[in-house]
């Protein structure tokens, strides 16, 4: 797969769209909840296949982004699997491609500290209360 897609890079000319300084993260929002990106990916890129531009060579570049995201046809799409889709030009433009990554690549993975998710904060005080009950009532 790997040398497929740099094949594909280096030697299928057209086969990415030329980068883009106007792409519209915004936009990029929008799809990535229409399309359904958020099933597999979370609501900010770090669902059950999380997303990352320290790790994922494929958010490194449009290039890549791009070519990875056309190149998934050779997938075998009669028979459904859970892995990623197939986005041809026919389900989405190479413009709107572009506007999804400037989204993907604005996110951030910086979870919030326990303590500043209230209902996180809640079950842990409620489980200190437990643990000093069973402490004070031993059977």
């Amino acid at each position: 797969m790997r040398r497929l897609m740099l094949f594909s890079l280096l030697c299928v000319p057209g086969l990415v769209a030329a980068q883009s300084d106007a792409a519209d993260p915004a936009n990029g929002e929008r799809l990535f909840l229409d399309i359904g990106c958020y099933s597999c990916h979370g609501y900010n890129g770090t669902g059950r296949v999380p997303l990352s531009t320290e790790t994922s060579g494929l958010l490194g570049s449009e290039t890549a982004f791009l070519a990875y995201m056309r190149l998934r046809g050779e997938k075998a799409q009669l028979y459904p699997s859970r892995e990623m889709p197939h986005y041809g030009t026919e389900v989405i433009s190479d413009e709107a491609l572009l506007d999804l990554y400037a989204y993907l690549v604005s996110l951030e993975d910086d979870p919030p500290a326990l303590a500043d998710i209230p209902v996180m904060q809640d079950l842990i005080d409620e489980a200190k209360a437990d643990k000093r009950n069973d402490a004070a009532n031993p059977e």
